[in-house]
């Protein structure tokens, strides 16, 4: 037994062995250690793009099956690095040619430096070189002026590549062009039907439209960017002169929420506190508008003590405002209750003004108000008494009131 057992190992050992030389073993071979292994994938992490695709064209190519490569190669995506690497180079010279250019032949040398990076980017997908080429063709149209291809270039990289490490840069870039276009248009603002053929600053039409519309892919492209707060911000001033006071208001709100440590929370704070009080229509309509006002006064002066007590005057007879406007719509509330007889609440309404407005010019006539109407009773007058006894009495519908003194 002893002996079939040693057998039993030696042929294992043999086996083994021959396994060894076939296949290789993770001991003797290199190639097949672990550590190997891991210096392997920190290459082709680390290393040039060549050793991977990039970009979400090369994720969904990867997430699908192998059919289309199998059967279908020429509908692969095709690169010439050679290409690719030449045209960059020449239209890099042209870029830094164009530097030192002037007027319409600078323009042109950035232009011609674009088409190249273009066809360099072509020649090379899915990598981080059509990154770079990318990146360089919307420069080129930046700098010969040429704002509407430039976004579309920035656009088509952030599209392409959302991680790309440019992301900042580019946002800068769009958040520059959007910010003319809007300049532009609050200057001289076209109507949507004229098309624009000779300013390549500007887009074909609705330059106000596309400013607006390149803000907002900034910030829902990178929420977190340094660019977005800035973006949010320029959004909210674009309404607020255009008078959409309301727009305005909600963005602010959104700017003061969501980016708390943006530099610009005090302005927002307090052009929302603005919008919110144009945005007020009168008495006759919702109080959100004042009510919220009256937050953003308060939280403005407890957040921002220096920037509050630098602007003590403006919000001081901010502040009266709304207590003025806040008091109307209670005396307004009062004068229609009156009308109607309905004397009780006309009271209720002028002794609110009285204890909680006393500031306003509104509680002195409250309380005169409130002298005239002392004999008046609280209910208005039954002309109806015979049809009313037919129905049941208010207390019976409110049984939880009855020992409170409220049920009428």
């Amino acid at each position: 037994m002893a002996l079939g057992a040693q057998s039993l190992v030696g042929w294992t050992l043999i086996y083994g062995c021959c396994v060894t030389l076939l296949t290789g073993c993770s001991t003797l071979n290199p190639r097949g250690s672990s550590l190997t292994d891991h210096a392997a994938a920190a290459r082709q992490i680390d290393g040039p793009s060549q050793y991977r695709d990039e970009g979400l064209a090369a994720e969904k190519r990867r997430s699908r099956s192998g059919i289309v490569a199998k059967y279908f190669p020429s509908l692969q995506h095709r690169k010439n690095v050679e290409k690719a690497q030449a045209e960059y180079a020449v239209a890099e010279q042209l870029f830094n040619q164009a530097t030192t250019l002037q007027g319409v032949e600078r323009r042109d040398a950035f232009r011609l430096a674009a088409e190249k990076f273009k066809s360099a980017a072509k020649n090379w997908p899915d990598s981080s070189f059509q990154q770079d080429a990318l990146l360089m063709k919307g420069e080129s149209y930046f700098f010969a002026e040429d704002f509407y291809k430039a976004e579309q270039a920035y656009a088509e990289l952030i599209k392409n590549y959302p991680r790309n490490p440019y992301v900042d840069r580019v946002d800068t870039r769009r958040f520059e062009i959007a910010d003319y276009w809007l300049k532009h248009d609050a200057v001289d603002h076209k109507p949507f039907v004229m098309v624009n053929f000779s300013d390549n600053t500007l887009p074909l039409n609705d330059t106000r439209g596309h400013g607006k519309r390149v803000l907002e892919k900034i910030r829902l492209d990178n929420p977190i960017g340094k660019a977005s707060d800035d973006a949010t911000m320029r959004l909210a001033v674009a309404a607020f002169e255009r008078e959409d006071y309301e727009t305005a208001a909600d963005t602010f709100a959104d700017l003061r929420i969501t980016y708390p440590d943006s530099e610009h929370q005090f302005k927002a704070q307090f052009l929302e506190l603005q919008s919110l009080l144009l945005a007020y229509q009168g008495p006759k309509y919702a109080s959100v508008p004042l009510t919220e006002a009256e937050k953003r006064v308060k939280q403005i002066l407890r957040q921002f003590p220096r920037e509050s007590q630098e602007q003590r005057e403006e919000l001081n007879r901010t502040y009266a405002k709304i207590r003025y406007l806040l008091a109307e719509r209670h005396w307004d509330q009062a004068d229609f209750r009156e009308k109607k007889k309905e004397w009780g609440s006309a009271k209720y309404y002028l002794k609110i003004l009285v204890k909680d407005f006393s500031d306003t010019p509104f509680a002195e006539q409250a309380q005169e108000k409130l002298d005239t109407l002392a004999d008046r009773p609280d209910d208005p007058p039954q002309y109806l008494a015979p049809l009313a006894k037919l129905f049941p009495d208010r207390g019976a519908e409110r049984p939880w009131l009855q020992n409170t003194g409220q049920s009428k």
